[in-house]
């Protein structure tokens, strides 16, 4: 294909793109309406393009959609330089859709149309219609954030190493003893950062892994938060400390190793580290990202807005931005609204928000579930968590095939 000509649709960034991606034309005409291709939306399509190998020469028009004849001469005038020319037309402004519709009838220039639910490919030709299979191109998470004008500043806490199989299988085994102790996790985090505190912010700060900690007044409260100290058995048994001996005066044991250490002594990690896992060991999708900072809205600024998101996976062109709460019994629906805000904000229509919380929300919140479902928010909560479902359900949702209990 010599050359594409797009009608760009502003609520849409990233389907304006899909068939430049998978047909790489020569050259690649955007049409929109105007006041919609902005010197920072052209920018945008741009760098994004040429992200993804794409040197196609661009054009972008801004046809006046009250003169319809000035719009078929502008059509007329395309066709002639391009006589190759196809005209994509998924999306794009109804009446710009009509005249390009009815000018392609009369002059037999073929169209072509993404159903991208039904994973199809339409082309409609003056031989008739003509349909293949839609293969997406592969994206990551930072390509569609950039179609948004975002950017993956960072991500925070703890990055795994999924290239690391005794590491993720260690981790994995502590996410169970975190589902285990749930209560009693965070004054489980507390101990570790009291005990550790003793390790300078510096670069070598965890490189002491060895814990022979004095029970005195202060050790010996913090341990009364905790039911019993079968918490500590299982974490040696799951490979996170070793050498474990508690006696009446002392709490002694050796860290795995430092990332180990870091992640014990981070109370707020694990939840996202239980959903990142169940999504990395499914296998189904393109990307998966953690504790992201997002910022946006930054070009010429030396101080731009950021989001932080708990999770986004991102499964062909379907985004899931997730919010992982471990209590939701006293939450408002702000918690709702915010990564509401940020899924339409950073995905678009084809993102799905979601809400892991690790208590039974039905009976603790239940008029907060019903919130969540008149805004199409998906939770998913302890039960779906504890029967090992929590990556099954996440594809499922990527997949459009979720369907909200009642």
């Amino acid at each position: 294909m010599k050359t594409l000509i797009e009608l760009y649709d502003p609520a849409h960034p990233v389907k304006n793109i899909l068939a430049a991606l998978i047909f790489k034309p020569e050259v690649l005409i955007f049409i929109g309406l105007k006041g919609s291709l902005t010197d920072r939306v052209q920018c945008l399509v741009e760098r994004l393009l040429r992200r993804k190998g794409i040197e196609a020469e661009l054009r972008f028009m801004e046809p006046d959609l009250k003169d319809g004849n000035r719009v078929v001469r502008m059509l007329e005038q395309i066709t002639w330089e391009h006589a190759d020319c196809v005209f994509e037309i998924s999306g794009g402004p109804d009446l710009l859709l009509a005249l390009v519709g009815h000018f392609c009838a009369l002059r037999g220039v073929p169209q072509l149309y993404k159903d991208v639910d039904s994973q199809e490919l339409i082309w409609i030709t003056s031989e008739g219609e003509r349909r293949e299979p839609l293969v997406l191109p592969k994206l990551d998470i930072s390509d569609l954030l950039l179609a948004y004008g975002a950017r993956l500043e960072r991500t925070d806490h703890y990055y795994p190493n999924l290239s690391d199989a005794a590491q993720e299988a260690c981790i994995g085994r502590i996410c169970q003893v975190f589902l285990r102790f749930l209560e009693e996790w965070p004054h489980v985090s507390i101990w570790f950062q009291y005990v550790c505190r003793n390790a300078a912010e510096e670069e070598h700060a965890y490189d002491c892994l060895e814990v022979s900690e004095k029970r005195d007044g202060r050790v010996n409260m913090l341990l009364r938060q905790f039911k019993n100290l079968d918490v500590f058995y299982a974490l040696q048994k799951a490979g996170a400390i070793h050498d474990l001996a508690i006696d009446s005066r002392r709490v002694c044991f050796r860290f795995e190793n430092t990332e180990i250490r870091r992640l014990l002594t981070n109370q707020g990690v694990w939840l996202e580290l239980c959903t990142y896992l169940s999504a990395a060991q499914t296998g189904g999708f393109d990307d998966l990202v953690m504790s992201a900072v997002i910022g946006w809205d930054y070009e010429n600024k030396n101080h731009y807005p950021q989001n932080e998101i708990d999770v986004v996976l991102l499964k062909g062109i379907r985004a899931l931005f997730i919010s992982c709460k471990t209590s939701i019994t006293k939450r408002s629906p702000y918690d709702l609204y915010e990564i509401k805000t940020l899924c339409e904000r950073f995905g678009g229509d084809m993102a799905q928000a979601v809400l892991i919380a690790a208590d039974n929300c039905l009976n603790t919140n239940h008029s907060l579930y019903i919130r969540a479902r008149e805004m199409g928010i998906v939770i998913l909560d302890i039960n779906t968590i504890k029967k090992g479902n929590l990556g099954r359900e996440l594809l499922k949702i990527a997949a459009g095939r979720y369907h909200f209990p009642e």
